[in-house]
């Protein structure tokens, strides 16, 4: 990324890199605001996790109910900033929801401390997964501290044969409850842990054995349960919920599910391959289509002479995210 920048003589400044490899920000932090005062501290607030979306800040002590608080800032949208604003100085619990919606938590972490006079800017950064975010705060010409996520979020595909029902917890947290193949479960935030995350999985309430899983805080998965019912499998999916680094662009990946099928599939976006060779139980890399309101998707394998799945006409949206 490159940016041009006007520097005042003698006066100090705070240089802010963000985003993703090939698709990098920057901005820039002026560090000479005037102290608080006493009593008091001044925060801004940068929401640098455009793919995000528009979010909202609370802060409130840690017992305080998200449901009865006031939000700090609200419909801050990426790449926007709240101006310093006085506070009173002391230990916060930090929560940010997305816009408008209180359920929709994607960052609740305590020990953000303030003390009294103190400049500071809290920075809202992007997880690996694009929705949940991370928070520095960074104090004018002082220290540097960062607010870690630590949930990860996960949902379950179910696409077991014989339309097979499904039953998966994850950590303790349960994720479907004999769910119908096929179907796409909601994500539920879990702890992450990049260590084992114990997974319960029953197939027509017979329990199968799955390997723990290791989740990155930030990051969104998807748990495919795919397969006979007889001999079920599972793939966990690392799921890329960023927004496509072109804007008029969107992104679309292939994930072969379908039971009793061992060829490889291909998917093709106006008959040009975008996603090939997907093995059973595996998803594609995610492609980049230019937007468009009448996309034609075809799913094809080796084994037949026609398209598997073929979607006509598909109103594919600038921005959008997309999995056949």
């Amino acid at each position: 990324s490159t940016a041009s920048r006007t520097l005042a003589k003698d006066v100090a400044y705070t240089l802010l890199a963000y985003g993703w490899a090939g698709a990098l920000k920057t901005a820039i932090l002026q560090d000479d605001v005037a102290g608080a005062d006493a009593g008091k501290a001044k925060l801004q607030v940068l929401n640098l996790a455009a793919d995000a979306g528009t979010l909202d800040v609370y802060l409130t002590g840690n017992d305080d109910l998200l449901d009865d608080a006031t939000a700090l800032t609200t419909g801050l949208a990426g790449g926007a900033t709240l101006s310093h604003t006085s506070i009173s100085a002391g230990s916060y619990r930090l929560r940010v929801t997305g816009n408008g919606d209180k359920t929709d938590l994607r960052l609740d972490v305590t020990g953000l401390a303030l003390t009294t006079t103190q400049v500071a800017s809290l920075l809202l950064v992007p997880g690996p997964g694009g929705v949940l975010v991370h928070a520095v705060l960074a104090v004018q010409q002082g220290t540097v501290t960062t607010l870690s996520n630590k949930q990860a979020r996960v949902r379950v595909v179910s696409a077991v044969g014989g339309n097979g029902r499904v039953t998966a917890s994850v950590g303790g947290s349960t994720l479907a409850s004999g769910i119908v193949s096929p179907t796409i479960g909601n994500y539920a935030q879990v702890t992450a842990n990049t260590g084992a995350l114990p997974v319960v999985l029953a197939v027509n309430g017979t329990l199968v054995p799955v390997a723990d899983l290791a989740l990155a805080a930030g990051g969104d998965y998807t748990l495919l349960v795919w397969g006979p019912a007889g001999a079920p499998q599972t793939t966990l999916v690392t799921d890329d919920n960023r927004l496509p680094a072109t804007s008029g662009n969107a992104k679309v990946r292939l994930v072969h599910g379908v039971s009793g099928l061992d060829a490889a599939l291909t998917l093709t976006a106006d008959f040009s391959a975008i996603a090939s060779s997907v093995a059973g139980g595996q998803a594609s890399a995610y492609a980049s289509v230019v937007a468009s309101s009448a996309m034609r998707l075809e799913v094809n394998s080796p084994l037949s002479s026609t398209a598997l799945y073929t979607l006509s006409s598909v109103n594919v949206l600038a921005k959008g995210l997309y999995t056949v």
